[in-house]
């Protein structure tokens, strides 16, 4: 179909925040672009999923790539309509970043530690399944999307944002925001 347009935060923050509705049909052809849309956006970006959200789109459909755990193969991209956790192990503290929130990281966002949950596939068949690690992670940053809620709302201490920053001699290192040096404008 077609790559589609990001929300951003802050810009875009009042429509990210909205809560999307199930999905009623869930073999309905309708929702065959939308997922399509969601696929063919997802793989022009640096992520492991996307959510309807993020495109505009307040329906509960996002799109998951498994096996983001070291010892995985990197499982194709995976549709999931009207996700829903069912269980869900104590919450560890690791990274998250977002699509719409470019280039802001943190390893400060708590998080279960894997996750029971059931879903519907593109094809209106039902998922149940457990996962773990970074695709736990994944999955529970993704249904926030669909609740209206960022990783920046999770995050145990604020001040643990960063982001990528090249120095002279042309070497990357990440940066604490409060870290970065103040411009006229912030001052």
């Amino acid at each position: 179909m077609a790559v589609k347009k990001l929300l951003y935060y802050p810009g875009d923050e009042p429509r990210l925040r909205m809560v999307s509705r199930r999905v009623s049909h869930r073999k309905s052809n309708k929702l065959r672009p939308l997922i399509q849309d969601l696929k063919d956006t997802l793989e022009t970006q640096p992520g492991a999923a996307i959510a309807a959200p993020q495109i505009g789109v307040l329906k509960r459909v996002t799109v998951v790539m498994f096996g983001q755990n070291d010892e995985d193969d990197v499982e194709p991209m995976l549709a999931l309509l009207n996700p829903e956790i069912i269980a869900a192990g104590d919450l560890e503290t690791g990274f998250d970043g977002c699509l719409s929130i470019p280039n802001i990281y943190s390893w400060d966002t708590p998080r279960p530690s894997w996750i029971e949950f059931r879903a519907w596939d593109e094809d209106g068949r039902a998922i149940e399944r457990r996962v773990h690690g970074m695709d736990a992670r994944v999955l529970h940053h993704e249904i926030d999307h669909l609740d209206g809620v960022l990783f920046l709302d999770r995050l145990r201490d604020p001040e643990e944002l960063y982001t990528p920053v090249t120095d002279a001699d042309g070497e990357s290192a990440m940066v604490r925001l409060v870290d970065l040096p103040k411009t006229e404008s912030d001052r």
